[in-house]
């Protein structure tokens, strides 16, 4: 008999090793790596955009309507800019949206900020934007506005907008041109624009007069929001002036 323990036995047997693991295999040498480009948000300054139109897919055509709702609600959509070192910058997407911010001669505009972004991808970035773009079906719009309407929560502003929306033709897609479908722009006669909006003015000024009885009553935020919007008028009324 041995005199062995399976002690001894167990502490002088071969150590089980793991088999090491499998290294990930490397891509093939032609296999090119995608490039990524740095993407953030901006509040870039108007002056330092160019209008340059490289990645323009069709005319600005008329911006008045689109202009008369930033100037009620504000850039709600960011456009898309390119850097051009050292400190300038190119509309990729969005240009639309930039004229009716220089019509109201603001100062700035929100973006999406690409660096490192090669010509193929932008105008690819433009194209998406261009044929992905649909506006919201009318019968949408008329349930949408019939729902407001049953649960009162339908705005004037909200009516007038919805109503503009619904009209045939006059859709309020960000970069739609004109009323002529199929990207065609109509012409706008100046005299006849100035006319309309001659007319919707008078309508603001006599809803601004009843403001003004009610002014100090309304929450601070509105009252902000309401100076901020005449400030923008009344520089644009200084402008042109200067052009007379």
């Amino acid at each position: 008999m041995s005199d062995v323990s399976e002690s001894t036995v167990s502490a002088e047997a071969d150590p089980v090793v793991p088999p090491p693991a499998p290294s990930s295999p490397e891509p093939p040498e032609h296999v090119e790596r995608p490039k990524r480009h740095h993407v953030a948000p901006a509040l870039v300054a108007l002056d330092r955009v160019e209008e340059d139109p490289q990645f323009q897919l069709r005319e600005a055509g008329d911006i008045s309507r689109l202009a008369m709702d930033v100037a009620r609600l504000g850039q709600l959509f960011p456009v898309d800019l390119r850097l051009k070192p050292p400190d300038r910058f190119q509309v990729i997407t969005g240009f639309r949206r930039v004229a009716a911010l220089r019509f109201l001669q603001r100062d700035k505009v929100l973006a999406r900020l690409h660096t490192d972004l090669s010509d193929e991808d932008a105008l690819l970035m433009a194209l998406a934007e261009a044929i992905h773009a649909a506006p919201v079906p009318k019968e949408t719009l008329e349930k949408l506005r019939e729902r407001l309407e049953a649960e009162g929560k339908l705005s004037p502003a909200a009516r007038e907008m919805l109503t503009r929306a619904i009209q045939p033709d006059d859709g309020l897609a960000p970069e739609t041109v004109g009323e002529g479908g199929e990207g065609e722009e109509e012409e706008v006669d100046a005299d006849e624009l100035a006319g309309d909006v001659t007319v919707r003015l008078s309508d603001v000024n006599q809803d601004l007069s009843l403001l003004a009885d009610v002014f100090k009553d309304l929450d601070p935020e509105r009252q902000d929001a309401l100076l901020e919007q005449l400030r923008y008028s009344s520089e644009l009324v200084a402008y042109l002036e200067g052009l007379k």
